[in-house]
């Protein structure tokens, strides 16, 4: 395959396709017709099967299979059959419609897909847990309820990235029952650092796990210590861990991570470590990049990534003095006060119509959240319509 001329496939019909590909890149996209076409390598009609074969002529330098991972947004599922004769690293898939699979003897070392609107059903098998390209890790993204799981005790690596909601406020989100998975003994889970916090306790469901990783804003932690087999425990981006167990909890630890998380826990865990060291031998470990509240505040909580470049770059520079002063403050007038500051700089930006107005809003709300006081919500929003004019 020559990178330095276009390249012609006949994805959907005879030379239907022409693409380019730069040197080192080892993916392809596929997207459907309307789509950003930017954003892909090539775009197909949503209703036009697609010829999975065309891929069998390409390789890389080396030999190997080229691509070695897909991202595909549509609905044509031949990719399944023909990955049990092609193997595939790792494959992207966000279908459009409902739709179910049978992933058995599929060659798919690392699978990803996302739900949305649409019931998904995956078919599992253990039939390839031990050869190089069989299905070793399934992960799970967007709106969790929309799966239907089921296996014949396959026992692949499970990552789950649910859809959660940006209020700190919120109840905790709960993972649906996956019943066909209580077996797994390998589990992610991955969220937001902030925004609504994920419920340990709906990890029950999986009494067998023997490595566990949680990634973003957790609660309910003290059922962590039901796990009685883990043997690896990852905690990382958690801005509040208290209540966490003892890693004594866990009789036969081998390894436990803990990085960026919340320092008053963080500095027990990073103790709690050493003296375990001491009594048994752990594969790699460490406590480390303990964080205060007002660095998760500032690293994940600004909401203005979208504005225009100038406006955003003041409204974050404010956001962030407002949000050290209120962290000081001790009275509730002294975090008004910073509010107020805070409000009348976005007050003076160009172009702040009802997205900014929202964004502000969501801001205000999270100034206050910071305080070691106790205002409640309708206090900032009563703060912020005096003050705003946009």
């Amino acid at each position: 395959m020559d990178r330095e001329k276009p390249i012609n496939i006949s994805l959907t019909s005879t030379n239907s396709h022409i693409f380019k590909i730069p040197l080192g890149q080892g993916s392809f996209s596929i997207g459907e017709i309307g789509m950003d076409k930017k954003k892909f390598d090539v775009l197909v009609e949503k209703k036009l099967p697609i010829n999975w074969n065309a891929f069998d002529e390409f390789t890389t330098p080396a030999g190997g299979h080229w691509p070695r991972f897909f991202y595909y947004y549509g609905n044509d599922i031949g990719f399944i059959e023909w990955s049990k004769k092609r193997a595939i690293e790792d494959f992207f898939w966000f279908p459009t419609d409902e739709i179910s699979i049978d992933l058995t003897n599929v060659q798919i070392r690392s699978f990803s897909i996302k739900a949305n609107e649409n019931r998904i059903k995956l078919i599992l098998d253990n039939q390839n847990i031990d050869k190089q390209f069989g299905l070793k890790s399934l992960n799970l993204s967007g709106n969790i309820e929309n799966f239907e799981i089921v296996s014949n005790n396959a026992n692949p690596y499970i990552r789950i990235n649910p859809s959660t909601k940006k209020g700190k406020t919120e109840l905790p989100y709960k993972l649906p029952v996956l019943k066909s998975l209580d077996t797994i003994t390998s589990l992610d889970i991955t969220i937001e650092p902030l925004g609504q916090a994920f419920d340990c306790e709906s990890l029950l469901q999986f009494p067998n796990l023997k490595i566990l990783n949680l990634l973003g804003n957790i609660t309910n932690v003290t059922y962590l210590q039901n796990f009685k087999n883990l043997e690896h425990l990852g905690i990382r981006y958690a801005p509040n861990l208290e209540n966490f167990p003892s890693l004594n909890s866990w009789n036969n630890l081998k390894s436990f991570i803990g990085w960026n998380i919340d320092d008053t826990t963080g500095k027990r865990l990073n103790t709690e470590l050493k003296q375990l060291a001491k009594t048994r031998e752990l594969d790699y470990s460490s406590v480390s990049k303990l964080r205060s509240p007002i660095w998760f505040a500032t690293e994940y909580g600004i909401p203005f990534t979208n504005w225009e470049t100038k406006n955003a770059k003041i409204a974050t520079k404010a956001y962030k003095s407002a949000l050290k002063e209120i962290a000081k403050a001790k009275t509730e007038n002294e975090v008004k006060t910073s509010i107020v500051g805070f409000i009348e700089i976005i007050n003076k930006l160009p172009n702040i119509e009802t997205v900014e107005r929202e964004d502000t809003g969501t801001a205000i709300i999270q100034l206050v959240e910071a305080s070691k006081l106790n205002i409640s919500h309708e206090t900032a929003n009563n703060w912020f319509d005096e003050i705003r004019d946009f």
